[in-house]
């Protein structure tokens, strides 16, 4: 009898078609290569005796007339496989596939299989030894919704036919840059996430310009002067390495919420009466941030979340729309005392619910 630690463990597929009745978007992931037996099991039952072995070819078939019913809804993850390689091979044996994560993995081989997947809308790609460093020329690109690409081992992957991908929404990046440019023809693009490579023009990024968030992970740059985007509503940076000069804000004019984190070197952010719609402000562990100008300016502003800050409230000019006020020294003991403060003002001092939003 084959020992279960040697098989593949999947979720139930009935309970993951529950989770879709009820507006829940499952996913079902593979951490081992897919064999002749898989052992189902059910994440709230902690029983191992209760799980059952089961043969993979029925599975993989009500699997696949699930991605029929419910398409991207429904995302198959492959995964781990540490010390095994993953086989695009089974993506054969699904080829009603909408939502697909290739991901976690060290090598896989037959990924080409992605290419015949007529229905993929969200793609998830992360094999860090991938050697096809053309793949992308060979994915799905055109009736792709989202892409993921991960990181790599190489920093050769070619995204240059990544301006074919005219109905991407959704763009993550990490690690690669080679062929950036390019991305300048995607002027349907709503989100793009990427860790910029220091010293290279971010110049490209106007192109896009129906993007509604911009989040820099990681990665490098010291200013981002050059970029302008009119219907831009979310930016983020996250760790960006050297940023130091923001430029004049108000020429994101649509700015709903800004938010940057672990940023040392940044001094001052400017704001005014052009950045009409922004409504939030997040500042988290930027030592050298000392002035905000013209935020007394902007309109409709109603939050102001600003940590580790040796800055006083009350010397803040805000304007009357602000409600919500949260800034905090991270001295020890004192968080309770600088609340006390806030409240006295007239102000929450808490996080207001719509100004958090993922920065990935």
């Amino acid at each position: 009898m084959i020992s279960t630690l040697d098989l593949c463990t999947v979720f139930d597929l009935n309970k993951a078609e529950k989770d879709l009745r009820f507006g829940r978007e499952p996913s079902i992931q593979f951490d081992k290569p897919v064999g002749d037996t898989l052992l189902v099991v059910d994440p709230s039952q902690a029983d191992f005796e209760k799980w059952r072995q089961v043969p993979s070819g029925p599975y993989l078939e009500h699997l696949d007339a699930l991605c029929a019913k419910w398409g991207h809804k429904l995302k198959v993850r492959f995964y781990g496989h540490y010390g095994q390689v993953f086989d695009g091979a089974v993506l054969k044996r699904l080829p009603n596939i909408g939502s697909l994560s290739v991901d976690c993995l060290q090598e896989a081989i037959n990924l080409e299989a992605i290419a015949e997947l007529e229905h993929l809308r969200k793609l998830h790609l992360g094999v860090f030894e991938l050697e096809d460093k053309s793949i992308l020329s060979t994915l799905p690109l055109k009736q792709l919704r989202e892409l993921m690409l991960s990181q790599t081992n190489t920093r050769a992957l070619d995204l240059a036919p990544l301006a074919e991908a005219a109905n991407l929404e959704r763009l993550y990046l990490e690690g690669h840059s080679k062929g950036i440019a390019a991305l300048a023809e995607l002027k349907g693009l709503e989100s793009f996430t990427f860790n910029p490579k220091k010293g290279s023009d971010l110049s490209f990024i106007n192109g896009m310009r129906g993007l509604r968030a911009l989040k820099f992970n990681l990665g490098g740059t010291e200013t981002i002067e050059a970029i302008a985007l009119p219907e831009l509503q979310d930016m983020a940076f996250t760790r960006t390495r050297g940023l130091s000069e923001l430029g004049d804000m108000q020429r994101f004019p649509k700015l709903r919420r800004f938010m940057m984190q672990d940023q040392p070197h940044v001094e001052s952010a400017r704001f005014g009466a052009e950045n009409t719609d922004l409504e939030h402000l997040w500042f988290d562990n930027c030592k050298k941030l000392s002035t905000l100008y013209g935020v007394e300016e902007c309109p409709k502003l109603e939050s102001l979340r600003w940590l580790f800050t040796e800055k006083a409230p009350a010397s803040l000019a805000l304007p009357r729309s602000v409600t919500h006020l949260f800034m905090l020294s991270g001295k020890r003991g004192e968080e309770a005392a600088e609340k006390a403060v806030i409240e006295k003002l007239g102000y929450t001092a808490a996080l207001h619910r719509e100004a958090m939003f993922s920065y990935k």
